[in-house]
């Protein structure tokens, strides 16, 4: 039987909605391989009156033909309905069932005008029914073309109460855990770092090998089952895919501003506009801005790949399958291990982040804690609060206890920061370091003789972002 893992929050209102006595439309949508259909599929798993269709490419009548089979198999009675999409659809909601239609989308490429009978259902015919309607869509950007914009034909019928706006995230770290529950923090940070919070690539992980075999056998093996899992899904989402490898791989190597990663990839940064939009619709990249400024004025930008598993794939699989074969079994240990602590930083500062407003509960931040660069200079950890304290942070994922000279710098770096609190002034500064193993004396030293910074260990961060879960 297939695992299961958290989702708490969406299964509740799913539950919800399908109890409710009123009329309830719901949308489930996310990047490919996220778990919309695995959510669903659980969510079905006790209702007898629920019909289920997963969409595909195909010819309009044969989509049809599938989803009578699918719902006849739930009430024989339908085979007796009009076989058009408004008549089937009627009489399944009417009759207060639950209908899902998966990869909605692959339905509106067949069937245009399925959102306005929708949309003329919902509006006319189903204001006494209580039924719930589904959709799902990997495409993001025909859901909210069709669903959630202004101006789509089901714009404003979602249900409000509870929201039937469902986005699927990857899971959190403290979820995504469960897959390897006896795994030590170490080891569960490299697993992040590599696999990220996808189900899909979580489930073939055993706890019982270790990270390298785990990542030798799904990943680097030819045959693994996560092998060409980028690939795949790029693929079916995206035209002209050269260009768009080129971005990625670029920004799996580290760069991180627009022009830089257009000049990786050996394109011009003024012909890489359709490509960046469309990476950013399709949720596989993500722009970042310093923490202390206005997103919507800034110029200061970044940009990320979302997934970790697609960082991995791009910074060390895509294009050096010969190399791998060269190296056979010491594949891992040489061309992976080396590089992975600094390959996971990334996430381990993300950690570190999401677990600051556990460690200091005592603080309301004004913002989510994020990061801060400026000319050079570079914060991992920065978080301005309402009283007028700045928490400034430096991560450090080495195998080497962190040193003072890390602190200099942050002490160094902090001066360059530009905020002001809420209420005027200069800001109070508190600095906190993160290491994964340990402090040098001197750090420790200085901590024991300041009220002004705070040492967390590893497992002080994975404690944290337990605690929140």
């Amino acid at each position: 039987m297939t695992r299961f893992v958290d989702r708490a929050d969406e299964l509740a209102r799913l539950e919800s909605l399908y109890d409710s006595d009123d009329f309830e439309l719901a949308v489930i949508y996310g990047r490919r391989r996220i778990g919309k259909t695995a959510l669903v599929l659980h969510s079905l798993r006790d209702r007898e009156n629920a019909v289920y269709h997963q969409a595909t490419q195909t010819t309009p009548a044969t989509q049809l033909d599938r989803f009578l089979a699918d719902a006849a198999s739930v009430d024989p009675g339908i085979e007796d309905v009009r076989p058009e999409w408004e008549t089937l659809l009627k009489h399944l909601l009417q009759d207060d069932a639950i209908v899902v239609l998966d990869e909605f989308p692959y339905l509106v490429e067949t069937t245009p005008s399925l959102p306005s009978e929708i949309q003329r259902l919902v509006d006319h015919e189903l204001v006494d029914s209580g039924g719930t309607l589904v959709l799902t869509g990997s495409s993001i950007g025909m859901v909210h073309e069709h669903v959630l914009d202004g101006g789509a034909p089901l714009y404003g019928r979602v249900s409000q109460t509870p929201n039937g706006r469902i986005e699927l995230a990857q899971l959190s770290f403290d979820a995504a855990m469960r897959f390897v529950p006896a795994y030590g923090p170490e080891e569960q940070v490299f697993t992040y770092g590599i696999f990220g919070g996808t189900p899909r690539y979580l489930r073939p992980l055993s706890d019982d090998r270790s990270v390298g075999e785990n990542v030798s056998r799904t990943l680097l093996d030819s045959e693994g089952p996560l092998h060409d899992e980028p690939e795949t899904v790029l693929q079916m989402e995206l035209d002209e895919v050269n260009r768009f490898f080129a971005l990625l791989e670029s920004m799996a190597r580290g760069n991180r501003a627009r022009n830089e990663i257009a000049q990786g990839a050996g394109l011009q940064s003024r012909d890489t506009s359709y490509y960046f939009d469309r990476l950013e619709t399709l949720d596989l990249i993500e722009r970042t801005h310093p923490v202390t400024v206005d997103p919507t004025t800034t110029r200061r930008t970044r940009y990320r790949i979302r997934d970790p598993l697609f960082r991995f794939w791009f910074r060390f699989i895509h294009g050096q399958a010969g190399r791998y074969e060269l190296h056979g079994e010491n594949a891992y240990a040489d061309l992976v291990e080396p590089h992975l602590p600094d390959f996971v930083s990334g996430t381990f500062e993300r950690l570190c982040r999401d677990a600051l407003p556990t460690l200091f509960p005592s603080y309301t931040m004004t913002r989510y804690p994020g990061a801060w660069w400026y000319d050079g200079h570079e914060i991992d950890v920065a978080a301005p609060t309402t009283g007028g304290t700045l928490l400034l942070g430096e991560c450090k994922f080495t195998s080497q206890p962190l040193g003072y000279d890390v602190l200099a710098q942050l002490e160094e770096d902090a001066e360059r920061v530009r905020w002001t609190p809420p209420a005027g002034g200069d800001p109070d500064v508190e600095y906190v370091l993160f290491a994964r193993s340990g402090f040098a004396r001197s750090v420790r030293e200085a901590a024991a003789e300041r009220n002004d910074l705070t040492l967390v260990g590893l497992d002080d961060v994975i404690d944290a972002l337990r605690s929140t879960a």
